[in-house]
C-alpha cells in the first residue's frame, strides 16, 4: 500500500466530492462480468414493469480519488464481427492507436478518409464509434427482483440521470447548502433506483433502448454492510461513529459557509473524531477484502497481442479509405470508379467492393443510459 492511500484512508472524514479526479483538472464493455450491475426493466417483478431497488454507491476503497471512473471505449466492426476495446484515453492516454487513426482521418484533407469518421447523418461511415461511461463502486442494499445480489459489492455504468443528482447533493452550487457525502462508506446514503422501460412490452427494442431512471436519496444515513447483510460495525465502533454523525448533522443542516466551517474544525478536533478515523483504517481495509477493484476491472489495461493485431489491421483497412466490416485485408492500392468517394471505393485484393454508408447498430446505444452490452 502506497503512502498516498495511506493518507487518504486516514484523512477520509475531509475527503471530499471536490477531490474526485472525475471533478478535478487534472490528466483528466465488459460484457460477462459478473460484477457489473445491471437493473434491467426486463428482469422486474412489479406489475408495472418498474425494476425498483436501494444501492449504495461507494468510494473506491483501493483510490479514493478515482471512484467515479470516466471510461472511454471504442466500439469497432470489422469482417470476424463487433468487438469493443477500453481506451487509454481512460487515463488521459493519448497514445491510444484507434484515437491516433481518427485524428488521422479528422484532420486529413483527403475527403474519403474525412468521411472514415464523419457519422452517417453527415455523410460518413462513422467508423470511430467512441463510447463513454461512469463507472462507479455499489452495495446492493436490496433488490426485490434479484434478492440473491443483496449485500453483493458490485460496479454500476452510472446514468446521467442518477449521476446529476449525486453531484448535486455532494457539490451543491448554492452556498446556503452544505455538500452531503452521499458516497461515504459509514455515514453516507442510499440511493432509491426506479429502472422505467420505454414504450412497448419486453421484447421490443423501444423497451430496452428507451429504458429511463429516477432516483432518490435517502435522507436517513446508510452504512455499508457486510456481504452477508450483517453490520461492518461492533457496538462501540457504532458508538463511535453515531456520535460523530450527531455532531455533523448540525453542520449540514447550517446554512452560513463560515459558520459551517468553525463547526467542523471543532468537530474535528474532538477525541471522537480521532477514534472514527483510527477506526476507518480497519473499516476500509475490510471493505477491500470484499469489494471488486474499480480500476483494475474496468480501467484501461494493455491490450492482448491479439487485440492489438486485431485492431492494427481494423486500422490499416480504415486508412485504406474502406470499411473493415466488408475488406477483412487492408489493400494495397485504392481503387475509386465513381465521383462517390464511399460508393467506388473497392479493395484490389479481393475485388469486393466496400458498401456504402454503413451504421452500425452500435452507434443506437445510449452510451449514458442505455444497457451497454450490445451486440458484443
Amino acid at each position: 500500500m502506497t503512502n498516498e492511500n495511506i493518507n487518504q484512508e486516514f484523512d477520509i472524514l475531509s475527503f471530499t466530492a471536490d477531490q474526485l479526479t472525475v471533478n478535478t483538472p487534472v490528466e483528466s464493455k465488459k460484457t460477462g462480468n459478473a460484477n457489473i450491475y445491471k437493473p434491467k426493466p426486463a428482469d422486474s417483478k412489479s406489475d408495472d414493469g418498474i425494476y425498483r431497488a436501494q444501492i449504495k454507491i461507494i468510494y473506491n476503497p483501493f483510490d479514493l480519488r478515482r471512484s467515479i471512473l470516466e471510461q472511454q471505449s471504442y466500439a469497432l466492426q470489422d469482417a470476424q464481427g463487433f468487438f469493443s476495446v477500453v481506451s487509454s484515453l481512460t487515463d488521459a492516454d493519448t497514445s491510444c492507436p484507434v484515437f491516433k487513426a481518427w485524428k488521422t482521418c479528422h484532420y486529413s484533407k483527403d475527403v474519403n478518409l474525412q468521411k472514415q469518421e464523419l457519422g452517417a447523418d453527415k455523410g460518413g461511415r462513422g467508423l470511430f464509434n467512441k463510447r463513454f461511461a461512469r463507472y462507479a463502486t455499489i452495495q446492493v442494499i436490496e433488490d426485490l427482483n434479484n434478492p440473491e445480489l443483496n449485500g453483493r459489492y458490485m460496479f454500476w455504468k452510472v446514468p446521467k440521470a442518477v449521476y446529476e443528482v449525486i453531484d448535486a447533493k455532494q457539490r451543491p452550487t448554492n452556498p446556503a447548502k452544505s455538500p452531503i457525502p452521499v458516497m461515504d462508506f459509514l455515514f453516507g446514503r442510499a440511493i432509491d433506483l426506479e429502472v422505467i422501460p420505454g414504450p412497448g412490452k419486453p421484447g421490443d427494442e423501444t423497451y430496452t433502448r428507451q429504458t429511463s431512471y429516477r432516483c432518490e436519496i435517502t435522507e436517513d444515513i446508510v452504512s455499508c454492510l457486510n456481504p452477508d447483510c450483517s453490520p461492518i460495525l461492533n457496538s462501540e465502533q457504532q458508538a463511535i461513529v453515531d456520535t460523530y454523525v450527531d455532531e455533523i448533522k448540525k453542520v449540514w443542516k447550517e446554512k452560513d459557509p463560515a459558520r459551517r466551517q468553525v463547526m467542523q474544525q471543532q468537530i474535528d478536533m474532538m477525541p471522537n473524531t480521532a477514534q472514527l478515523k483510527a477506526m476507518y483504517r480497519t473499516v476500509i481495509e475490510k471493505i477491500k477484502s470484499f469489494c471488486p477493484n474499480l480500476i483494475e476491472e474496468m480501467g484501461y489495461k494493455e491490450w492482448t497481442p491479439e487485440v492489438k493485431e486485431r485492431v492494427q489491421k481494423w486500422i490499416d483497412i480504415v486508412l485504406q479509405g474502406n470499411d473493415p466490416a466488408t475488406i477483412s485485408t487492408a489493400p494495397g492500392i485504392l481503387v475509386n470508379n465513381t465521383s462517390d468517394p464511399l460508393a467506388g471505393t473497392y479493395d484490389t485484393l479481393t475485388a469486393k467492393p466496400s458498401s456504402s454508408v454503413q451504421q452500425s447498430p452500435m452507434t443506437m446505444v445510449d452510451d449514458e443510459d442505455g444497457d451497454g452490452d450490445l451486440p458484443f
